[in-house]
This record gives C-alpha cells, sequence and structure tokens, in this order.
C-alpha cells in the first residue's frame, strides 16, 4: 500500500448536532427579520386613499322593470326609488331625479342618503309621480325618461366635480375624483281614467 492511499478516518457528526446547527441558522436568520423598525418615519408614508365609486343596487331598485308600459291605463301612482352601497363609509351620497333630461334640463328632486358608517345605506330615495296631481311629471301621453343619479360629490350639468387633490408621500399631487352613476326607467304614459 501505498502511503498516499492512506485516508484518516473522517469525524461523523450525529444527526443531533446537525439538528442543532439547523435551529441555530434558522434562529439567526429570523431574528435579523425581527429588527425594530424606526416606526416614526415608517408610518409617515402610508399611501393616501383616492375616492371609490359608489354602486346602485339593481335587485333592490324599484319599480323593477325598467321599462313601464301603458302607465296610466290600470294604475296612476307610480314611486322610483334606488338603494346604493359606497365602499368609503364617511362619504355624503345624494340621487338627483331627472324627468325627461336634456328636454327637461330641471332637476326635479335631490335626496341625501343618511350615513350609517357601513357600505349600505339605509333609507334609499323615492320619487313619487301621481298623475292625479295637478303639473304631474309624466302627465303628458307618450314615452319620458325617468332617470336617478347617485353621486358622492357636487354634479354641474350632470358630471361629477373632483373632490379635490391629495398630497403624495413624494411630494406630487393627485387630482381625488368624484363620482356618479344613474339607473334610468322608460315610462310609457297613457290615457286613462287618472284625471
Amino acid at each position: 500500500m501505498r502511503p498516499s492511499s492512506i485516508r484518516a478516518p473522517r469525524e461523523r457528526r450525529s444527526p443531533t448536532t446537525w439538528g442543532l446547527f439547523g435551529l441555530a441558522l434558522c434562529l439567526g436568520v429570523a431574528a435579523g427579520c425581527l429588527v425594530p423598525q424606526d416606526s416614526a418615519s415608517f408610518l409617515d408614508n402610508l399611501p393616501v386613499m383616492l375616492n371609490r365609486p359608489p354602486r346602485i343596487i339593481e335587485n333592490q331598485v324599484r319599480p323593477p322593470e325598467r321599462l313601464i308600459r301603458d302607465f296610466g291605463a290600470s294604475t296612476c301612482a307610480l314611486d322610483f326609488s334606488v338603494e346604493v352601497q359606497d365602499p368609503d363609509v364617511d362619504d355624503t351620497l345624494s340621487v338627483e331625479w331627472y324627468v325627461d333630461y336634456p328636454t327637461d334640463g330641471r332637476i326635479q328632486q335631490v335626496d341625501e342618503f343618511t350615513n350609517t358608517g357601513r357600505p349600505d345605506r339605509a333609507g334609499g330615495a323615492q320619487l313619487h309621480v301621481d298623475l292625479r296631481a295637478a303639473n304631474s311629471l309624466l302627465a303628458s301621453p307618450g314615452l319620458h325618461v325617468v332617470e336617478a343619479i347617485v353621486t358622492d360629490t357636487r354634479l354641474i350639468h350632470r358630471e361629477p366635480r373632483p373632490r379635490g387633490q391629495l398630497d403624495l408621500a413624494d411630494g406630487g399631487t393627485v387630482v381625488n375624483p368624484g363620482f356618479a352613476t344613474s339607473y334610468a326607467w322608460v315610462v310609457n304614459t297613457v290615457q286613462g281614467n287618472c284625471r
């Protein structure tokens, strides 16, 4: 045998030694992740929350049909109503009611929703139309459009206005948008016994 081919036996480590080594390594890495951060500067740069749009809950709209045929033949009054949600629970929501816009560009009625501190807003908004009333909105025979526009800002000519600007952490600014959503019914008024 040659002297170069003789090796000294290697020292073997027990499984317990390897396990303790692995545990020490894991604890060392984990401890590095738990180093306290400077919370004062870390929390100052939270992202700015932009406004989010409200929505009309379509399965709670009344009347549920978008096309009302023969209004005035068997019924003389209609109640139009909408229920809404907004993920921004502090937003003030309102609805503007229009009849036959743009022919008659006037807002017929404005309702404000009760703020409940939850996305669902209580109370709903309602427009009551009665053909027996003087100057009824749907009195003339023919087709009419009744529209509800729900907004979380001011509307100018039915367009939502921005809610202002927000300052970003990097010194820039961004426009905080306002939103509007609408629901419309088509009503066919006919001559009947309502007058």
